[in-house]
């Protein structure tokens, strides 16, 4: 599962590096020997025309859509999510245990207690100061959504300076899979409304039920027993050694590693972070 705002089959560079090195391996995967099985979700499509009060709607479809590939594969799952998507994974791995052997969590949103409380009274502030003073909020609010047509688009989104430092296959995958063309007006959009995107940021499950939030108790951070890997980035501009430090304490089914890049480590590097997931899956 991808980070916010972007759909998961960006990551397909990343999918394909790595079955080729399970393939190469010869390590049984998806019950064939030498063969990986991936199953992209994508959870933005739940969204209520772009707007929602909360995950739980996104954590039941990402429970149902395991709970089915499981039953028809009959193979046991790993769950991996870069970001947000890691999020969901622990809060699906946390209301239903026995969905995934492991997971995989990548610099996904999980905070140490004092950081999500600060958050959540933020949260609390009107919308019309929230979404000025959260930079995360403020640039999905003023994010462009609409091209004259692919073009336009394309260009576009070569020219950001974080899509420039993106590995261009990935790139391409996002022009891909990230943009659609109305039938009738012609225009390019984002696959996802951007406003879904700056939903996402605003109901991030913080998971403190003295203060309260807008999503609720999700159980985010009561995944204790999971197994699996927590990967986060060593430049602690997403996730602070404060949090770390938490996470290790919390989650003691979870190994820690950090890797050598920034947050899109994915998108920067799919050879390198494939590479990483064929090591610990």
């Amino acid at each position: 599962m991808g980070a916010n705002g972007f759909p998961s089959k960006v990551y397909m560079p990343v999918i394909e590096k790595l079955g080729k090195m399970v393939a190469a391996a010869g390590v049984g995967a998806g019950g064939v020997g030498g063969e990986l099985h991936a199953k992209m979700h994508d959870y933005h499509p739940h969204l209520n025309l772009g707007v929602t009060n909360d995950w739980w709607g996104m954590v039941d479809s990402t429970i149902d859509e395991a709970r089915a590939l499981r039953e028809q594969s009959g193979e046991e799952l790993v769950g991996v999510g870069h970001s947000a998507g890691g999020a969901l994974i622990a809060c699906a791995a946390t209301k239903s245990p026995e969905l995934f052997e492991k997971v995989v969590l990548v610099d996904s949103p999980m905070f140490n207690p004092l950081k999500r409380s600060l958050f959540s009274l933020g949260y609390m502030l009107p919308d019309a100061i929230i979404d000025n003073v959260h930079p995360m909020i403020k640039a999905a609010k003023q994010k462009k959504h609409e091209w004259e047509d692919m073009r336009e688009a394309e260009e576009f989104w070569r020219s950001r300076r974080l899509f420039k430092s993106f590995d261009q296959e990935i790139v391409d995958a996002w022009l891909k899979h990230g943009l659609r063309t109305g039938k009738n007006c012609g225009k390019t959009k984002l696959i996802f409304q951007h406003t879904a995107e700056q939903c996402m940021y605003k109901t991030t499950p913080m998971d403190i039920p003295v203060i309260g939030t807008k999503n609720g108790y999700l159980g985010q951070y009561d995944a204790v027993n999971q197994k699996g890997v927590f990967l986060y980035s060593n430049t602690y501009k997403f996730l602070d050694k404060r949090d770390v430090a938490f996470l290790k304490e919390r989650f003691t089914g979870l190994t820690f590693h950090s890797f050598d890049d920034e947050h899109f480590y994915p998108m920067r590097d799919p050879s390198g972070f494939a590479k990483t997931l064929h090591e610990h899956i």
